[in-house]
């Protein structure tokens, strides 16, 4: 639930007044052209961007009030694909996707660990082979999948995707469309 959002940077306003309310199990798809403010939404919502006003609850719990301690719990619980991936270029796509896991759950034993990620890297679309492969050697779309997969690592019931199509073409905008409402009514994501 987001209830009376500003953002703003300085006299810039981004939002103002926002209200937008999100039921479980739902696709919501936020459209605007370049620069309207879509990924402060988004960022507000998880946490990154701190609103001038309002307030933000996901889970029941509100975002803004919360020290980021107080957050546990909640973050744990959603997924997040950034634009363009954001994945690390050090690291291999099996490891990019281990990185929530080790962060949440360091008890994990490497070997289930990496059960984990390549099991997300296959329900993401990609072929197996892609657990060893480093960033550079992903086309767009895969990148895409592999941030997707990192997003899914930790089981969430609240997913986020920040601009998912962007720089696809439009076969690899509808697959990824179609990946995402499968994954929906697979997992039961919102």
């Amino acid at each position: 639930v987001v209830d009376d959002l500003t953002n703003a940077f300085g006299d810039q306003v981004i939002h103002q007044g926002l209200d937008l309310k999100v039921k479980r199990g739902e696709i919501l798809g936020v459209v605007g052209g370049s620069g309207t403010g879509k990924s402060v939404l988004m960022r507000s919502i998880i946490g990154l961007q701190t609103p001038r006003e309002g307030d933000i609850q996901v889970f029941g719990r509100s975002i803004v009030k919360a020290e980021p301690d107080e957050q546990i719990g909640v973050r744990d619980r959603w997924g997040v694909l950034f634009q363009g991936g954001a994945l690390f270029s050090t690291l291999t796509v099996g490891e990019n996707v281990e990185v929530p896991l080790k962060q949440f759950y360091p008890e994990i034993s490497d070997e289930l660990r990496h059960d984990i990620a390549r099991y997300k890297i296959m329900l993401s679309g990609l072929p197996e082979e892609a657990v060893s492969k480093y960033p550079s050697e992903l086309s767009g779309g895969m990148k895409k999948r592999a941030g997707l997969a990192r997003a899914l690592a930790l089981d969430p019931e609240l997913l986020f995707l920040d601009e998912p199509t962007a720089g696809l073409d439009p076969i690899g905008a509808a697959a990824f469309d179609r990946l995402t409402r499968e994954l929906k009514e697979t997992l039961g994501l919102t």
